[in-house]
């Protein structure tokens, strides 16, 4: 939520120079590509092209992500708690998972030891076997 605002006071921001996608990302020296996912948020958002952008504008970054028009963005965080703890729930779930999984993992290849060496030794002992019949 709060990141979507942001990077909506960043498009305004671009839009009030008067400039598209393409021409901001050639004034900031990078490919317009990079910026329009910079700007949809598909990369981290607080990287070179923000500081870029920032100091393309001549605005602190903290305006941007702060901007008085929209309100203190980063003080907007009424479900922030309830979104880091479902985070963190499902994190653990997904760990307690995997640990399952790795452990279950573990016991199959223990299993596969004891049959390689029961195999190795049945081996052994027909060829044994075989050398007495010679």
């Amino acid at each position: 939520m709060v990141e979507k605002k942001i990077l909506d006071n960043i498009k305004r921001r671009r839009e009030s120079l008067g400039l598209s996608q393409a021409g901001i990302a050639e004034e900031l020296g990078i490919g317009r590509t990079s910026y329009i996912n910079f700007e949809k948020g598909k990369v981290n958002l607080f990287c070179k092209t923000l500081v870029r952008f920032s100091e393309y504008c001549n605005t602190p970054i903290q305006d941007l992500i702060d901007d008085k028009a929209t309100g203190d963005l980063l003080k907007d965080n009424s479900d922030f708690e309830e979104q880091r703890r479902a985070l963190i729930e499902d994190y653990e779930k997904r760990l307690s998972a995997l640990n399952d999984k790795y452990q279950a993992a573990q016991r199959i290849i223990a299993a596969h030891e004891i049959t390689i060496k029961t195999l190795s030794e049945t081996k052994d002992f027909l060829l044994s076997q075989l050398h007495k019949n010679d």
